[in-house]
């Protein structure tokens, strides 16, 4: 086992593909499995996590090169299907039926993963998943914006300059202001990520998944949005809510995309609440 460096948890770790993934594996109860969103790792959840090692089992991974896990082998294409074959490989250290939270990229996820877990799967919590190419699937105007931010990003890490890719991509989820002002070390830790997050954007071009597949996931599913997030986060959440057989929509008021930094205390309960509704 690894220790969760000044958080006191520590991970396991299990072989998913050619990566080596880390794992956090803690309390007993129910199975709550947590994906995070891009550039982070399973620490973003360390407040609801305290609170749900108390009456739930948690099992929440790092995904491919975040956090402990390995980076993503340099000489093979990458697919979505890699993250999600890493999230179900941790989700096997739980008793079915499984809840699924996640938020951003790992909301993304989730959702493949709900697709293959089928009534495995006893309830989603969805943060304002990135399921761009829905919006190219759709043929929806926000996916100008997602082409714009994605030649802001994979330019840069074409030639190298991570840290001008890193300020774009946080610039346009956290505002330009809070990066700015963000501490070089936290800048510095974002843009050694940079070159995986450029890898997700091969998501938005590639993935075929389309709303009707989706349609197919019959959990009680929960989608939380932030009143002042992007349009294009916007777009998919309102599609994937008018969409989903069994799904609640909640507007967090005053959020943005990264409200499980921002807005932690009242996210956390709306994610609590849906979790006992149907534990």
């Amino acid at each position: 086992m690894i220790d969760a460096a000044d958080w006191g948890r520590r991970v396991e770790t299990l072989k998913s593909g050619d990566v080596e993934i880390a794992y956090l594996d803690e309390g007993e109860g129910p199975t709550v499995v947590l994906g995070h969103c891009s550039a982070a790792s399973h620490r973003e959840w360390a407040p609801l996590i305290d609170k749900l090692v108390e009456d739930w089992h948690v099992l929440a991974p790092d995904l491919i090169g975040y956090g402990q896990s390995g980076p993503w082998p340099a000489e093979k294409p990458f697919s979505i299907d890699a993250d999600v074959e890493a999230l179900l490989a941790v989700a096997e250290n739980g008793e079915a039926p499984l809840h699924l939270v996640a938020h951003s990229y790992g909301a993304a996820l989730a959702l493949e993963a709900a697709r293959s877990l089928k009534d495995k799967v006893k309830s989603l919590t969805l943060i304002e998943p990135v399921s761009f190419h829905l919006l190219r699937l759709e043929d929806l105007p926000e996916w100008q914006d997602v082409e714009k931010l994605g030649v802001a990003v994979l330019d840069p890490v074409a030639k190298g300059e991570d840290k001008k890719a890193a300020g774009a991509f946080m610039s346009y989820w956290l505002g330009r202001w809070r990066w700015w002002l963000a501490p070089d070390r936290f800048k510095t830790a974002i843009a050694a990520t940079i070159p995986k997050v450029a890898l997700e954007f091969s998501i938005a071009l590639d993935a075929k998944s389309t709303a009707m597949d989706y349609a197919e996931i019959t959990a009680p599913t929960l989608l939380i949005m932030g009143s002042k997030t992007p349009p294009p986060t916007r777009a998919v959440t309102q599609l994937l809510s008018k969409t989903l057989p069994n799904v609640e929509l909640q507007v967090l008021k005053g959020a943005g995309h990264m409200s499980p930094f921002t807005h932690q205390s009242k996210l956390n309960q709306m994610i609590l609440d849906h979790l006992t509704a149907h534990r």
